[in-house]
């Protein structure tokens, strides 16, 4: 994969000297990303459009069929896929955490030595993710989604892409802390 902010952000890791996949890093990451700005097309481009599988990072935009219904929504999720329908997905939006939570959460998984099945189904049964399981229709996805290889998930997870409509990013997250 080709992606000048991932490999920005992984230049910037060496420099300071932090070692990729850790505590430290993740940390690490958490701290410095989100003081940056940017954008969806920044984060997917290069990014591989695959097929929609249980534990893989993907990206995309997407339009909820209900958006009246709903509260919130985040129209860049940024999701774990949990498992497959005959007509879209259920998956875990990350987003939908703050930040320190997010990172609390893969150190937790301890994502780099498990499968992408092991993990979604961590995922799935983790009081911490109730709030950003989500129901996606692959009739409202309004790009490719995109793959997000692991050794770049410590990234991906503190980009601030995400894109709540109806509420404040600081309303979804003080929702989801409860």
């Amino acid at each position: 994969m080709t992606n000048k902010l991932f490999n920005r952000y992984r230049e910037l890791a060496k420099k300071a000297d932090i070692k990729i996949g850790t505590k430290e890093s993740i940390e690490w990451f958490r701290k410095r990303i989100r003081k940056d700005s940017v954008t969806y097309n920044n984060v997917t481009e290069g990014l591989r459009s695959d097929p929609i599988r249980p534990g893989k990072m993907m990206t995309y935009r997407y339009d909820p069929k209900h958006e009246k219904k709903l509260k919130y929504y985040d129209t860049n999720p940024l999701i774990i896929v949990l498992d497959i329908t005959k007509n879209g997905w259920y998956g875990a939006n990350v987003h939908y955490l703050p930040p320190k939570m997010r990172a609390a959460l893969f150190q937790e998984l301890e994502y780099n030595n498990k499968s992408l099945r092991t993990i979604a189904t961590a995922l799935e049964n983790n009081p911490v993710t109730a709030v950003c399981l989500k129901r996606y229709l692959s009739s409202q996805t309004r790009s490719k989604p995109r793959s997000i290889p692991k050794e770049e998930w410590e990234i991906a997870i503190m980009l601030p892409f995400e894109s709540f409509k109806k509420a404040s990013i600081q309303s979804v997250w003080r929702n989801s802390k409860r």
